[in-house]
């Protein structure tokens, strides 16, 4: 079984703002819709906050409940918070490392913040930052240098379009009446959907807006919902997100 069933309880924590005015407004073209989400998005602070977690695996849910530490681009500090007991699961990400300590079985994991070593601790497969930028509720930075962007409402949303050499890469959905990004969907080739995210009731925390909750999903992946409470920003320093290695324990290594 996978080694994040272990961490049966994680926490996220920090505090909430106020709701997104109701206004309506409308976009001119794409790159306007783009310029008005990146305006009321979080902006590059460290957040906290308390979370519920539940991993929807092949039909079974587990709960859990976590707490977190983000920073855009590639930061991320968990803990777990058991119904009994101390915490049993810690992870971070800092530095495009990969730590996580398990005191259940005295063990310390190392290596690269790859997909394939984050997704044997937590149930996501994709970049670090990918992952992150997701968390917080914000489209993560385009692969492509310079997409094609393309633009039309779409009922109450407006869907941004992006295309690398003709092909789509990905769509926003941006709800108008805030600025507030609402659905992303990424593709692959021959527009085979990789994943799709939906973020819901967002407030204002610091100087954006962030979802408290969200909902990540693809065909054969896990699927991830998190609800946030408490969050908030935080003054924390790149140094304080990496796990510290306890005294004692020889790092275990995920990269051969």
């Amino acid at each position: 079984m996978l080694l994040w069933i272990a961490a049966f309880g994680l926490v996220l924590s920090g505090c909430a703002g106020r709701r997104p005015p109701a206004f309506q407004a409308g976009y001119p073209s794409p790159e306007a819709a783009l310029r008005a989400l990146a305006a009321s998005a979080p902006v590059d602070q460290t957040f906290t906050a308390t979370a519920r977690i539940e991993i929807n695996r092949h039909g079974e849910r587990y709960p859990l409940k976590i707490a977190v530490m983000m920073k855009r681009p590639a930061f991320l500090r968990v803990e777990s918070i058991p119904l009994l007991g101390p915490p049993d699961f810690f992870l971070s990400v800092a530095k495009d490392e990969l730590r996580v300590y398990l005191p259940g079985k005295n063990a310390f994991y190392t290596g690269r913040a790859i997909p394939q070593n984050i997704s044997r601790f937590f149930p996501i497969f994709m970049p670090a930052s990918e992952m992150i930028s997701l968390m917080m509720g914000v489209a993560p930075d385009n692969r492509e240098e310079s997409p094609a962007l393309r633009g039309e409402q779409e009922e109450r949303y407006y869907r941004v379009d992006g295309y690398a050499l003709d092909r789509r890469t990905r769509s926003l959905w941006i709800d108008p009446s805030g600025n507030r990004l609402v659905r992303i969907r990424t593709f692959a080739e021959g527009e085979t959907v990789v994943y799709e995210a939906a973020f819901a009731e967002h407030i204002l925390v610091g100087e954006g807006f962030m979802p408290q909750r969200l909902t990540i999903a693809g065909d054969g992946m896990t699927e991830l919902s998190i609800r946030y409470t408490d969050l908030r920003p935080i003054a924390a320093d790149p140094e304080s997100f990496p796990l510290p290695l306890p005294e004692g324990i020889t790092p275990i290594l995920l990269d051969p």
